[in-house]
């Protein structure tokens, strides 16, 4: 018999014999300490008491995460004991009411109406509809306000003109140095480069490499080779660096870019194959019998092998820039619940897998993963032919296969595959696209 729960027990959680039941303030995390906000659960604390003023101040909200920082999302509680239907119209409009006030100070604000047991959640007045049923950490809700569309035409536009700029205004002839130095300004921008128009040249380069050292800090304890990333990223070579209106158009164009991929549900989009097909339009196929992989294709051959996201494991040993080890990721992030969840963290901690040979490529597969959130850490920088490649494929439990390998026959593909058909699990699931050269 399922025990029912008193709208503070929801609330605060109770002790009972086998220990403690977490309620919405331990799930929320809002009894834990947080620099420069305020945040806690109760029945007597009001809105005014909380530094709101007007029509509401008096209400109580069951619970409030309130960040000093008001362009900064607020979160509102609305709790109730476990045989109340929060479909109730009377349990929404309370919930709303409360959210309305929030939002006099609060422009972003994410309501939850929390029973124990099912949870509605609002970004201010709009119920979202596919949001787990089950109450998450704060951190997911405060994600769902990046949930907007990827305008992938402006991306396109952007980079071309980032392109024209690196070729022509800074005179970096190689295609693949000026896609290095995007992507890098990119994850640098991610992890809050301050990268802001007037500044030199000099200062541009050395930020982006500060802050691409810094966050790949903890990643490099489990995996050196992320080196790589830093070291190509360093040996690029601008032919001119004072042209101070071009230095400020490609930092415009990286805020541009950056603001549209910033959100934790993408559609699998990968950006660096927005880069290929602009940096690389006019070239079917890279100098080494690579060819990056469209989205639609990714797309398709992901639903092929059917990717369990609570257990498969996913390789890709001709990774490229990343294109079907972001898509996975995504697609098992969005299946198992969304960004913030216990499940999404272990996915991309150890459950996407990749291999390049190509340096250059490998660094740029780190930045495409480090802007997709993350995954960097599995990457690894090897010849997919080799013993040692086979032997680390072994050690993953690899279930499920991904793989565009190079189509010439010089680089032969058909090793490729062959170690890896050798070192995964058995009965794992395999999808290989290729290139037929008529």
């Amino acid at each position: 018999m399922v025990r029912k729960l008193t709208e503070d027990q929801v609330r605060d959680g109770y002790a009972h014999k086998d220990g403690f039941f977490k309620g919405a303030k331990q799930i929320l995390e809002f009894d834990k300490y947080e620099n420069n906000v305020s945040q806690g659960t109760g029945q007597i604390t009001t809105f005014k008491s909380l530094g709101f003023t007007g029509k509401g101040s008096n209400h109580k909200p069951d619970g409030w995460y309130l960040p000093d920082d008001v362009s900064k999302v607020a979160i509102i509680l609305e709790t109730k004991s476990s045989d109340k239907d929060i479909e109730s119209t009377k349990f929404t409009e309370e919930l709303l009411a409360n959210v309305k006030i929030a939002n006099s100070k609060y422009p972003r604000v994410v309501g939850i109406l929390f029973n124990g047991i099912h949870t509605r959640v609002f970004l201010n007045d709009e119920e979202q509809v596919d949001t787990p049923k089950k109450l998450q950490t704060k951190s997911f809700y405060t994600e769902l306000f990046n949930n907007f569309e990827i305008d992938t035409n402006k991306i396109y536009l952007t980079t071309m003109k980032i392109n024209n700029l690196l070729h022509f205004k800074f005179g970096l002839n190689d295609y693949y140095d000026r896609m290095v130095f995007t992507a890098c300004a990119l994850v640098a921008k991610r992890y809050e480069a301050p990268l802001t128009q007037g500044m030199s040249y000099t200062l541009l380069h050395f930020t982006i490499l500060d802050t691409l050292s810094k966050s790949l800090e903890e990643a490099k304890k489990q995996n050196d080779k992320l080196n790589v990333l830093l070291d190509t990223y360093s040996r690029i070579q601008m032919s001119i660096t004072d042209n101070q209106n071009a230095i400020d158009s490609f930092i415009e164009h990286i805020e541009t870019i950056s603001k549209l991929i910033n959100s934790k549900y993408w559609n699998g989009e990968d950006v660096m194959s927005i880069f290929f097909n602009e940096f690389n339009r006019y070239k079917g196929s890279s100098k080494n019998g690579q060819v990056f992989t469209p989205e639609h294709i990714t797309s398709f051959m992901y639903k092929l092998i059917n990717i369990d996201p609570k257990k498969d494991r996913v390789l890709d040993a001709a990774c490229g820039s990343g294109a079907f080890l972001t898509k996975a990721m995504s697609n098992m992030i969005k299946e198992s619940g969304g960004p913030g969840t216990k499940q999404s963290g272990t996915i991309m901690a150890s459950q996407i897998y990749g291999i390049e040979i190509d340096k250059r490529i490998f660094s740029l597969a780190c930045a495409n993963m480090l802007i997709h959130k993350d995954g960097k850490t599995n990457l690894e920088q090897l010849d997919s032919t080799s013993e040692a490649a086979g032997e680390w494929i072994n050690s993953k439990n690899i279930t499920r296969v991904l793989m565009n390998p190079p189509y010439e026959r010089k680089y032969h593909p058909e090793l490729i595959i062959k170690n890896v058909l050798d070192n995964i699990k058995p009965r794992s699931l395999a999808a290989f696209y290729s290139l037929i050269k008529s």
